[in-house]
């Protein structure tokens, strides 16, 4: 699916930004930890495919539907530079109307066209940026690209919605104390959404010299995340200390999120529901019929009719393994803690009562 990332039980649960728009091929920086190498592989070539199907969509969509810039390359590598392929889609972005989650991990967004382009976004309302940090101080696992002080500099001057990523977060390597690293990013942006570090099983031996719990992130076992709970809990208070919201990607702790995981509620836009308006539902009701489960002011069941097939197509498919997995206990228990279905329902199995605070 060009503009779509593919349906599967962890994505079409937990993930509101499944459109995307790719403008590489590969990505320079080569960050030791990427999970994107999984997915691509050759030369660095600017993809201007994606800038011709985003138009063409673009034109008919009459819906703010947020598009994910980019999931597979850095946006603002040095290709850039020269090519403007992610300039040029966010530019089509503007002219019609369409919002943009820009995820990066350059500090180009702080230089012209970039910056301009970027504010000038958010005066619509179109635009949330993310720069992502495995470190705030260390920069050994991605030394190709910018320092993690000139991606937070950069930040700090963009006049947008900001989320700070810490992507991934690696125990015992990312921080030492996750309030002081709270508090060094604190003026810096509106939201800390974090992930931990996702791996494969024969990378243990390399990444066990900072951590040593992990467990399943892939259904199949093949691929791990670090089994890092209490951080988790540790950045969601301090976070709510220092007055940022707080989101965690593809995590089923919704109880610890503040916010949604890519900042979408600082813009104004439609959704697909996931597990958190679920656990939301929950919360209100304690128990909810699966088979009568709607989902008001989301793009949803009918809804979706209004949306250009390129598109629909892949929501659709989203949607209904979403809806799947939500019969599905085994599929359920790997991906939140928090919720169970039993004979038809879908219960809370624990007593926190935290519910988000925002869209």
């Amino acid at each position: 699916m060009e503009l779509a990332i593919n349906p599967s039980k962890i994505i079409s649960p937990l993930c509101y930004s499944v459109l995307r728009l790719e403008p590489y091929t590969n990505c320079a920086y080569s960050c030791l930890y990427c999970y994107a190498r999984w997915y691509r592989g050759g030369r660095i070539k600017p993809r201007a495919k994606a800038i011709g199907m985003f138009a063409k969509v673009a034109k008919k969509l009459d819906l703010r539907i947020p598009f994910r810039l980019s999931t597979l390359s850095d946006p603002l590598q040095d290709v850039e530079e020269n090519a403007k392929v992610s300039y040029k889609l966010m530019k089509i972005a503007k002219d019609n109307d369409i919002p943009v989650i820009f995820s990066t991990k350059s500090d180009r967004i702080a230089k012209n066209p970039w910056k301009s382009l970027i504010e000038e976004m958010a005066k619509d309302g179109l635009i949330v940026v993310q720069v992502s940090v495995s470190s705030l101080d260390r920069n050994d696992l991605e030394r190709r690209a910018p320092h993690p002080q000139d991606r937070i500099k950069a930040l700090e001057i963009i006049d947008a919605p900001k989320v700070l990523r810490l992507q991934p977060l690696i125990p015992n390597y990312s921080f030492k104390n996750a309030e002081e690293f709270v508090e060094r990013v604190k003026d810096v942006a509106d939201q800390i959404t974090t992930e931990p570090l996702r791996i494969e099983r024969s990378e243990i031996e390399f990444y066990g010299k900072f951590w040593d719990r992990w467990s399943r992130y892939s259904f199949e076992g093949e691929l791990l995340k670090a089994d890092c709970y209490e951080i988790l809990e540790e950045l969601s208070v301090a976070c709510r200390k220092y007055g940022l919201d707080f989101g965690l990607c593809k995590e089923g702790y919704f109880h610890l999120e503040t916010a949604n995981c890519c900042g979408l509620h600082m813009i104004e836009c439609e959704l697909r529901p996931t597990l958190r308006e679920v656990y939301r539902l929950l919360l209100e009701r304690k128990v909810i019929d699966v088979d009568g489960l709607k989902f008001e002011g989301y793009l949803f069941g009918e809804r979706l009719n209004e949306l250009p097939r390129a598109i629909r197509k892949a929501l659709r498919f989203h949607e209904k393994l979403f809806l799947k997995c939500l019969k599905d206990n085994s599929c359920l228990s790997h991906l939140t803690p928090l919720i169970r279905f039993e004979d038809g329902k879908l219960t809370l199995i624990s007593s926190i009562q935290n519910p988000l605070s925002k869209h």
